[in-house]
């Protein structure tokens, strides 16, 4: 029976963050090397790049390639592939899941790992030794997002192998206040105030407050514009194990001032988490060119 060790909402970035070190990537290493020391051999992604209309969608092809889903960047972020091997057993699983729970999943073979997937994946496992199995988001509601998590542990459940789940984005997601490489002490004051409201969520463990906060808070909801809104954090809420929550956010701070980058852990495995212990504290952005 396959096991999901860890449960967690990672922000990408900017496609620039490949080469631009921020103090999340040290929590991607982090995170990384904790999940080889256990042995995960499948990490399943739900990026907000990889959207789908009136269902949701599995990446069924058995190398996933890489996507570069970007435009207008400097030449170098071009010259650039992460790709990776599929869990072709778990993809079957999902759909069979799924079905069980009234969701229509189609396995894809249009998309692959886009820069909300690769990003976090390159910097946690840069010899490419972990298969990924890309999932979508689609128009549903929290709940629904929160349900096909569920199927994903279940699948999990019907299969052999260590696993994570990871969904990624920004909760403040401002394009539009973007100031390309200001990385200064100012910040977007509602978008702020808004990760501080998730956080809280996140710590409290409570589900429906989570799966509701964008009714509780609408204004600062509506600031912030969160990337996909939210709703790769409700698969992996979906897929986190109850028992094993500890809703921990070990990274907070702010690239461009318009956009948020978080590291939160939902739940995880006792042995992996006391690996991670005592780096919980929210910290400041701060950025360093790489």
């Amino acid at each position: 029976m396959g096991t999901i060790v860890l449960t967690s909402y990672l922000s990408h970035g900017a496609p620039t963050s490949l080469v631009e070190r921020t103090g999340i990537h040290a929590v991607y290493e982090r995170l990384g090397q904790a999940l080889t020391a256990r042995g995960v051999d499948t990490i399943v992604v739900s990026s907000p790049h990889y959207f789908s209309r009136g269902n949701f969608q599995v990446e069924s092809r058995e190398s996933v390639p890489c996507i570069q889903d970007y435009y207008g960047f400097p030449e170098q972020l071009y010259n650039f592939s992460y790709h990776a091997a599929n869990n072709l057993t778990l993809v079957e699983e999902i759909v069979r899941s799924s079905a069980e729970k009234g969701l229509e999943v189609v396995r894809s073979q249009s998309w692959g790992l886009d820069h909300g997937a690769w990003l976090p994946l390159y910097f946690m496992f840069p010899e490419r030794n972990v298969r990924v199995v890309p999932v979508s988001v689609n128009t549903a509601d929290p709940e629904t997002h929160f349900k096909f998590g569920e199927a994903i542990r279940e699948a999990v459940g019907r299969t052999e192998g260590t696993f994570a789940v990871m969904g990624t984005g920004s909760p403040v997601h401002r394009l539009d206040l973007m100031r390309f490489g200001y990385y200064g002490e100012e910040k977007f004051e509602s978008g702020e105030k808004f990760d501080e409201k998730l956080i809280d969520s996140i710590s409290s463990g409570e589900t429906g407050a989570l799966l509701k906060i964008s009714e509780e808070f609408p204004s600062l909801f509506h600031a912030a514009a969160p990337e996909g809104n939210l709703n790769p954090l409700y698969i992996a809420l979906g897929a986190a194990d109850r028992k094993e929550f500890v809703g921990k956010t070990l990274y907070h701070g702010f690239m461009y001032y318009g956009v948020s980058l978080i590291a939160a852990v939902l739940s995880a495995e006792q042995g992996l988490w006391s690996s991670l212990s005592g780096r919980d504290k929210k910290e400041s952005g701060s950025h360093t060119p790489g």
